[in-house]
C-alpha cells in the first residue's frame, strides 16, 4: 500500500509539473505579431464594444452601460475608432506625474504620438511636461481636476470645479481647450453626457483596458500588461492605459516592447483626434494648428 501511495505521489507530482511547463511555455511564448483582418477596412462597425473582461469587485463600470452609451450617442461617446483600418490608438491618464518623462522618451524613441487625459491638479505643477508632450506632437485631454467619480453630482461641481476648472488651466498654461475628456472610472450619466454635447467635447471610453492599473503591482506585471493588449488587439482599438496615479515603471517597459510587436502587425499608431478625424482642441495656439 505504502508502494501504492507512493507512485500515486510520485505520478501526481509529474503531472502537476507537466502542467506548470506546459502553462508557462505557452503564457510566456513570445505571441506571434496579429495576423489581419479579414474585413475590409472601410467597413464600418456594427456596433461599440469592449472587447477586455469585466473585472467584478473593482468598481468598473458595466460594460453593457459603456456600450449602451456609445449606441446611445453616437458620434459623441467613443470606445473605438468606426472602421476597421489598421489604426490603433494607446492613451494614458492620471498624468503628468513621475514617470511621464521616461514614456514620453519611449515614444519619442519609436515615433509615436499617443493620447493623455491628464488631471488639473497634477498639470498645475508640471507645465513643462505638458509643454513637452505638446511639442512632440501628443495630444492631450481633460481627465477632470483631481479624479471624482462625477456621477450624482451637481453639474456646478462635475464642470465648474473638475473640468471647467482643468480646462481653463490648460488655456492659460498652454494656449489649448481640450475637445476630448475621459470621465474617472468610466462613469458618466447619460444626463452629463448630453451637457458635454452642448459644450462641445467628447467623451472617449476605451475598448481595450490593459489593467496596468493593477497590473504595475504584479511581480511580472510588464509581462501581464503585454498580454492584455496582445491577447484583444483589434482594428482602431482605444486603448486605457495610465502614466500617473501610482508607479507606472512597468507600464513604460511594456510600451516600448508592444510598439515594435503593434508595428509587425501593420498597426499605426495614431492619436484619438487622428483615429476619429476630429479636432482635438477648440482653441490652440496658430503656431500648432497650422503645424496640424
Amino acid at each position: 500500500m505504502t508502494l501504492l501511495k507512493q507512485h500515486w505521489r510520485a505520478s501526481l507530482a509529474a503531472l502537476l509539473l507537466l502542467l506548470v511547463t506546459g502553462w508557462t511555455a505557452w503564457e510566456w511564448w513570445p505571441r506571434p505579431a496579429p495576423a489581419a483582418s479579414e474585413v475590409a477596412a472601410a467597413s464600418p462597425k456594427a456596433r461599440q464594444t469592449v472587447r477586455t473582461p469585466y473585472l467584478a469587485n473593482w468598481d468598473q463600470v458595466q460594460l453593457a452601460e459603456m456600450e449602451g452609451q456609445a449606441q446611445r450617442f453616437p458620434g459623441q461617446v467613443w470606445l473605438e475608432g468606426p472602421t476597421h483600418r489598421r489604426l490603433i490608438a494607446l492613451t494614458f491618464d492620471d498624468g503628468p506625474a513621475e514617470d511621464t518623462p521616461a514614456l514620453l522618451d519611449v515614444l519619442a524613441r519609436h515615433k509615436v504620438h499617443a493620447t493623455f487625459f491628464w488631471l488639473g491638479q497634477n498639470l498645475a505643477g508640471r507645465t513643462e511636461m505638458a509643454e513637452r508632450a505638446l511639442r512632440e506632437g501628443h495630444t492631450l485631454g481633460n481627465h477632470t481636476w483631481d479624479h471624482p467619480d462625477m456621477v450624482d453630482t451637481d453639474e456646478a461641481y462635475w464642470w465648474d470645479e473638475q473640468l471647467a476648472r482643468t480646462q481653463a488651466l490648460y488655456k492659460s498654461k498652454l494656449g489649448i481647450e481640450p475637445v476630448l475628456m475621459r470621465p474617472p472610472y468610466g462613469h458618466i450619466s447619460n444626463e452629463q453626457i448630453a451637457k458635454l454635447q452642448d459644450k462641445g467635447m467628447k467623451v472617449i471610453l476605451w475598448s481595450l483596458d490593459t489593467q496596468d492599473w493593477n497590473r504595475n503591482r504584479m511581480l511580472f506585471g510588464r509581462h501581464n500588461i503585454e498580454r492584455g493588449l496582445q491577447d484583444y488587439v483589434h482594428e482602431e482599438a482605444i486603448v486605457l492605459m495610465h502614466d500617473g496615479g501610482g508607479k507606472r515603471g512597468k507600464t513604460v517597459a511594456a510600451v516600448d516592447a508592444l510598439i515594435p510587436w503593434l508595428r509587425a502587425g501593420g498597426y499605426e499608431l495614431v492619436t484619438v483626434d487622428q483615429l476619429l478625424g476630429i479636432q482635438p482642441y477648440r482653441t490652440m495656439p496658430q503656431a500648432m494648428a497650422a503645424a496640424r
